[in-house]
């Protein structure tokens, strides 16, 4: 079961990495009190490594919480240590902000930090946090579906965690090396899972207990297993329960209502349960995924108020989650900033030196002092302007791209315009080829080929004309929807003929206002279609009436009706469920797709209803707006 955020799976692998960062900070738990302490602490400590160490601890707390906070924290730890030079804090940083990217979907990015943080910390001595990086470095690759390197990185980051004492982090290695490797079987995970679970309880690390015991039913749900893995689910949520980790709460509760697929009602407990818990604590990280799941339930239950109800929460949560979006891109741009200003400054820095010993012999250390303070502060400003100058010349860019886009739908419109004149000319030669004279087998062929080519291609530039239809484009006017129907039925009479076939129609008169050209051409798309895929000698009947203060069109054939397997896609542009006729006529995919433009865009709805074999009703609705 796929969510709106993140995969079940994916839950899990935020919930290890996140506990790989806690685990090196002494096992902390990401609660409310927690970081308020360590926030305050900043305020009792000076411009310091000791401070940059803080920034960083305080973005490992906002991890699962608020990936924007952790991104935050993590860019003024690197802004500092860098300032400082303080590799270590350089390298937590670039780790910080790397799990926010990575939580973000930029895994490219993500990798590119992680993989400097690999060289730093091997340079460092630090092989707890190589282990680490490289079982996250695994976890990108699995979601990036490159099995290859994701095996690669986990045996490594596994083989180096049995060398090193802390059991901690060879239980959380054996908990990702079972995530990332679902294919293994279910006697071997068990075993690393096992394995696990003892080192836990031996050390009594609750939060690895607790993702221990939740990782066995997970492997069972995401192997179909549901009802198997409900008991072990029921056990998990009530030891975090009484560990009192709302996290791993939230993420039980979420696997208890992956396991009620068929029953909405329960699942929709399950997953308001973990909302509220989720709302109260500040798990903002989890609010888009357990709302879709809530309105999807909701939905499935029926309760109109409640699904009204929903989709304003819903709203409102994807309204927040774009302007985090947006900030979080301002941020990220803000951090791409720093990186470039950072290389230039340590390039600056590397000339420095040589400058100074150059400088030495001829002027004061005063002077030089002076000029290099200088110096500075212009290139500084320099830099500023160059980012501005930047970030104008980016929203030039997008909003060039966006009437670029325009553009080409309208050059789209003149071409397929343009190609009208061509085309008829070339359909009407070879009418007036095959009406004049006796002609060869071979060469009728040939022009009835052309001919039925030419027909065809104009069929398609006037669909193709007919794309991207909006109200505010629709000319309307006064229309007497008899008499345009009666005009449509007996103009496609002859067609109709060809197969042995009647068109019959019933209609009351009514005028309402509509473009009158565009209401034409669904109606003879619809009764087209009815033609094409109706055998000979069959009846096609249409019909008007006034129902429910609307005006409603019907098209009803006795076709060959719609299959199941392609019903949710024959309104999709250029879809791939177009078929050929009872004749083999062709089919474009356009015809449906921008008839349901034309009448959405004058305020209408159309759909069918459809048994295969049994022929195909198509629905017109309209408003009744009168002359």
């Amino acid at each position: 079961m796929t969510i709106i955020l993140m995969s079940l799976s994916k839950v899990v692998s935020l919930l290890i990495l996140y506990i790989f960062f806690c685990s090196l900070g002494n096992n902390a738990l990401a609660q409310s009190a927690t970081i308020r302490k360590e926030q305050g602490d900043l305020l009792s400590i000076k411009d310091s490594v000791e401070f940059a160490d803080k920034l960083n601890r305080i973005g490992i707390l906002f991890y699962l919480k608020d990936v924007d906070s952790c991104f935050y924290y993590g860019m003024k730890a690197k802004v500092l240590s860098v300032r400082l030079r303080y590799a270590k804090g350089e390298t937590d940083a670039d780790n910080v902000i790397a799990a926010a990217l990575y939580f973000k979907g930029l895994y490219k990015e993500a990798l590119e930090l992680f993989n400097n943080c690999l060289d730093a910390y091997r340079e460092l001595g630090d092989s707890a946090n190589v282990a680490q990086v490289l079982s996250n470095m695994s976890t990108v690759y699995t979601d990036m579906a490159d099995s290859e390197k994701a095996i690669s990185f986990a045996r490594q980051g596994f083989e180096l965690g049995q060398q090193l004492e802390g059991d901690s982090i060879q239980t959380l290695l054996y908990l990702n090396y079972c995530l990332d490797h679902p294919e293994l079987p279910e006697d071997t995970i068990r075993h690393y899972l096992a394995k696990a679970q003892a080192i836990a309880e031996k050390y009594n690390d609750k939060p690895m207990q607790s993702l221990a015991m939740l990782m066995v039913p997970t492997y069972m749900v995401l192997n179909n297993r549901r009802q198997e893995a409900l008991p072990l689910i029921r056990a998990a949520l009530e030891h975090s329960r009484n560990t009192g980790m709302e996290y791993l709460e939230i993420s039980t509760l979420i696997l208890y209502g992956n396991c009620m697929e068929n029953k909405p009602d329960s699942a929709l407990i399950y997953y308001t349960l973990a909302y509220q818990i989720a709302e109260k604590n500040g798990y903002k990280n989890f609010n888009l995924q357990l709302l879709n799941e809530i309105l999807k339930n909701t939905e499935l239950v029926g309760n109109k108020d409640q699904i009204i109800h929903m989709q304003k929460l819903m709203a409102s949560a994807l309204e927040a989650d774009n302007s985090n979006l947006k900030k979080f891109i301002g941020d990220y741009t803000v951090y791409s900033a720093i990186r470039e200003e950072n290389d230039l400054l340590e390039a600056g820095n590397r000339n420095k030196s040589t400058q100074i010993w150059m400088l030495v012999g001829i002027c004061s250390a005063a002077i030089l002092l002076l000029a290099f303070i200088y110096y500075q502060y212009r290139r500084s400003r320099q830099m500023n302007k160059i980012i501005s100058d930047q970030n104008h010349q980016l929203q030039n860019t997008l909003a060039a791209l966006e009437q670029s886009q325009a553009d080409n739908t309208q050059m789209l419109k003149i071409v397929a315009h343009d190609l009208r004149n061509p085309i008829g000319a070339m359909t009407s030669i070879a009418s007036l080829m095959l009406d004049d004279g006796p002609r060869s087998d071979n060469d009728r062929v040939l022009l009835e080929l052309l001919k039925t080519s030419g027909e065809n291609s104009l069929d398609l530039v006037s669909n193709l004309l007919l794309m991207h239809t909006r109200a505010e484009e629709l000319t309307k006017e006064p229309v007497e929807m008899y008499q345009l129907l009666q005009y449509c039925v007996e103009l496609l009479q002859f067609k109709a003929k060809e197969k042995m076939q009647r068109i019959s129609l019933t209609a009351v008169h009514v005028i309402i206002r509509v473009n009158r050209e565009k209401i034409w051409r669904v109606v003879s798309n619809l009764i087209t279609n009815a033609i094409k895929f109706s055998p000979n000698g069959a009846r096609i009947s249409v019909l008007l009436e006034l129902k429910n203060g609307k005006v409603q069109i019907r098209v009803k054939d006795e076709g060959i009706g719609i299959p199941e397997d392609i019903k949710d896609n024959i309104f999709d542009m250029f879809t791939i469920s177009r078929r050929a006729g009872t004749a083999g006529e062709q089919s474009f995919g356009l015809g449906l797709s921008i008839s349901r433009q034309i009448v959405e865009a004058h305020g209408g709805a159309i759909w069918y209803e459809s048994t295969p074999g049994n022929g195909t009703v198509f629905f017109v609705e309209l408003p009744l707006e009168t002359a």
